[in-house]
């Protein structure tokens, strides 16, 4: 199993709908991936501008599926450009 924790601050001025749309379309289509465990974001408590999506795939064969599928060479470029200093990725394998 593989666990990936991506954080991210969002740019001042970026509205929570404008987030959503990219983010909630991302999490539906990874959550039918094969291979994928467990898809989420979250939205810090103390920091409120700062997310974290929390994914955990089978195996590497198939998160690097993921990582060139449609949906996400697609929408991870438009979230990271809503970001200060992008998508900040600690991996951890089981």
């Amino acid at each position: 199993m593989i666990r990936l924790n991506v954080f991210f601050q969002v740019k001042a001025g970026v509205s929570e709908a404008q987030l959503k749309a990219l983010t909630d379309e991302l999490v539906e289509k990874s959550l039918s991936d094969e291979g994928n465990h467990g898809y989420d974001l979250f939205h810090s408590s103390t920091r409120p501008d700062v997310y974290l999506f929390c994914e955990t795939w089978e195996s590497e064969e198939l998160l690097n599926k993921h990582s060139h599928s449609e949906h996400f060479t697609r929408l991870v470029p438009q979230i990271e450009a809503l970001t200060l200093d992008g998508l900040h990725l600690e991996r951890f394998d089981r």
